[in-house]
């Protein structure tokens, strides 16, 4: 069984500060970590590893540094790590960006599940599991909480579904988007990380590779500017008894109604 994790490469939002008034966003430390959610993506891979016997393989696309976070899941216990990174990958939105996962995973090839995060951290988008589905021709099921059986070329999985779950099976190949509540990621094993450093290798693929132009990745979608939102403004503090707040709080919301 082999098993393709899409890996994201994020800016990790304990680093800057967004402020409202001056409309600017200030990066106070520029630190990279993998999509928190991805990460999720990779533990259940891994699981299935553990149970199965499954192959692992990353796969990220970005720039250069994206390597390290590849590394890591090597030290978390994938066994291949591909890197896509390309200077006329930088400006790919979301269709670009599917194309380009895309013509990875096709040749790769041989695959029997694909995961990945549900939601990136840096944008809030959940584009990138459908939109991948579509372009590969698999069947997706989105918002994975736990992948509960897998025999018979058919893998067992269990879902958000409006206030509660549903349990679905579907024939693989196949793609699932993992949510973030479905496992806690292990952490990377040391002996893991000094080899992700010193033996193991990260194949790194650029767009003559992929058989792409540049043509195919022009953007359907560009940024014209950032929008912040108002200023938040500070609350009333009311005190008093329980009792004494209680009337405070009404009074205040009959004057203001």
């Amino acid at each position: 069984m082999k098993i393709i994790v899409l890996l994201k490469q994020i800016l990790d939002p304990a680093g800057f500060t967004v402020h409202r008034r001056l409309e600017r966003i200030f990066i106070n430390v520029e630190n990279y970590i993998i999509n928190p959610n991805d990460k999720n993506a990779l533990e259940e891979a891994l699981r299935l590893k553990d149970a199965h016997g499954a192959e692992v393989i990353a796969l990220s696309l970005g720039e250069p540094g994206v390597d390290d976070a590849l590394r890591e899941a090597l030290a978390m216990g994938a066994d291949q790590a591909f890197l896509l990174t390309d200077a006329a990958f930088a400006e790919a939105d979301a269709a670009a960006a599917a194309l380009i996962l895309g013509q990875a995973i096709e040749k790769i090839g041989n695959y029997d599940l694909i995961l990945t995060g549900q939601r990136a951290l840096d944008t809030g988008a959940s584009q990138m599991a459908p939109r991948l589905a579509e372009y590969l021709g698999l069947p997706q099921v989105l918002e994975v909480r736990q992948v509960s059986g897998l025999s018979n070329g058919k893998l067992r999985a269990k879902r958000n579904w409006k206030n509660g779950f549903a349990e679905v099976e579907v024939g693989l190949p196949a793609l699932l988007s993992i949510a973030p509540q479905a496992n806690q990621p292990r952490l990377p094993h040391g002996a893991r990380i000094m080899s992700a450093y010193r033996e193991w290798e990260v194949a790194a693929w650029d767009l003559a590779d992929l058989g792409l132009t540049e043509e195919e990745l022009s953007p359907l979608i560009r940024l014209q500017r950032r929008a912040f939102p108002p200023e938040r403004t500070l609350g009333e503090l009311i005190t008093g008894t329980p009792d004494e707040a209680a009337k405070e709080l009404v009074h205040i919301l009959k004057t203001r109604s």
